[in-house]
């Protein structure tokens, strides 16, 4: 027998018992499954009014991802570590591994009843998501979900509608998806999580035609929480959301900015899955004042603030996002709380460095003035906290300490009105630059 030959009936014979020895043939081909879509009728709300006759009304809809061109995906995604000892006796699991094997187990702590799910694996290939839908710790025969679509280095799943009870009490109407992907020179699936379903309506606003959208905080969370979910207000002109594009968002506030127009947005009505009905937007006609923001130093460096986010001292219901300020922006009149902000700077106007902070004063704008606000300066100060606390949102400074407790040294950097510096970052430009030079 020639060398052709033999390799020819080698090929044909490993080709025909693929299915009995491991290593013939490629790997197996992936199924891709549509998830369900959303319900089109949410049926009656209850809550609702006659709205003001000045209030733009956007009649809200469930828009569910199913794997379709026209997705409008979050590009956000959230891993959650669990302890392995509970894949051991968590009652979905047992039943999981009674139907199926080489499994990699899932958890995701924000799902009430539902925190462990299972991936179903070959070589490098998820065949299939093991997700308790109904929450009863069972394994159903609609609970073994296929494959949705290909991502870059792996697949996504995406599951059906399950309702999920809400911290606080009540509900919500929800979906999720998971990413398994298989990165180079790992043999274990790595999966995160995303929400998979938004909110949206439509309305005409100034004239214009406008689509407003809610987003979800995280996989499992509502879509109408202040401070946590996510809008994005979409008028004629600007662009429909690309397909796998990013759709530019804010946090959900009751004041929002649009055109140079302040609005304030109610969420009005719910429906018995959980969702909100409505949002109105309406003219907000507060007497306004201006903020001015000013950054001193003590030396030549040309600095501006780039970012500022704002939320309300007395309204907790209020967020607000600014972006690159020049010499002061219009505000209704009110206290603000400066949240957050970045800040670029250099030695000339190209500004290579930019540097976080947080946890800035407050600043009271008041009709017809300017308030102004001096940011800046930043000196290190080291203050000592119980090493217990050191986690917290805002541990204690303590001068004095019971014997035997662990001390923790802070260091930390403050700016001029007790804001605290966070990462300094040369840009990319600028790291470029010096690797070109040297």
């Amino acid at each position: 027998m020639n060398k052709l030959l033999r390799v020819t009936v080698a090929r044909a014979f490993c080709a025909a018992v693929a299915i009995l020895l491991p290593g013939c043939g490629g790997p197996p081909s992936t199924t891709f499954v549509a998830a369900p879509p959303g319900p089109a009728n949410l049926g009656l709300a209850t809550g609702l009014s006659t709205p003001p006759p000045e209030a733009v009304v956007f009649d809200l809809k469930y828009r569910a991802q199913t794997g379709a061109a026209d997705d409008i995906g979050y590009s956000s995604f959230y891993g959650y570590g669990g302890a392995d000892e509970e894949t051991k006796t968590n009652p979905f699991l047992q039943d999981v591994r009674k139907k199926a094997s080489s499994l990699h187990y899932v958890c995701n702590y924000a799902l009430t009843g539902r925190k462990w799910a299972a991936v179903e694996y070959h070589g490098r290939q998820a065949s299939a998501l093991y997700f308790d839908l109904n929450a009863d710790g069972k394994l159903s025969e609609n609970e073994r979900i296929l494959p949705t679509r290909k991502a870059a280095q792996g697949v996504e799943f995406i599951t059906p509608d399950f309702v999920q009870p809400m911290e606080g009490g009540g509900q919500t109407l929800c979906r999720v998806l998971l990413q398994v992907s298989f990165y180079p020179g790992s043999s274990e699936p790595n999966c995160m999580w995303s929400p998979a379903a938004l909110l949206e309506g439509a309305a005409t606003l100034n004239g214009r035609p406008a689509r407003l959208l809610l987003y979800a905080s995280s996989p499992g969370s509502g879509f109408d929480q202040y401070g946590r979910s996510s809008y994005s207000l979409l008028l004629g002109d600007q662009p429909k959301p690309v397909p796998g594009g990013y759709v530019p968002r804010e946090m959900l506030s009751s004041l929002i900015a649009s055109g140079g127009q302040f609005y304030n947005l109610t969420l009005q009505g719910r429906y018995s899955n959980g969702l909100p009905a409505r949002v109105l937007l309406a003219k907000d006609t507060s007497p306004t004042g201006a903020l001015a923001v000013k950054l001193v130093g003590s030396n030549a460096l040309q600095a501006t603030l780039s970012s500022l986010d704002l939320r309300g001292a007395v309204d907790k219901t209020l967020f607000l996002r600014i972006g690159a300020l020049k010499e002061k922006v219009t505000l209704p009149e009110g206290d603000y709380v400066v949240d957050s902000g970045a800040i670029a700077y250099g030695a000339s106007n190209r500004q290579d460095w930019d540097v976080s902070f947080s946890q800035g004063p407050v600043a009271t704008v008041k009709a017809g003035q300017v308030t102004e606000l001096a940011l800046g300066q930043p000196t290190l100060r080291v203050r000592a906290i119980d090493e217990r606390e050191r986690y917290t949102s805002n541990p204690a400074e303590l001068a004095t300490f019971k014997q035997g407790t662990r001390i923790y040294f802070e260091p930390r950097i403050l700016g001029r009105g007790k804001e605290v510096f966070g990462r300094f970052r040369q840009s990319t430009a600028a790291r470029g630059d010096i690797m070109q030079r040297s």
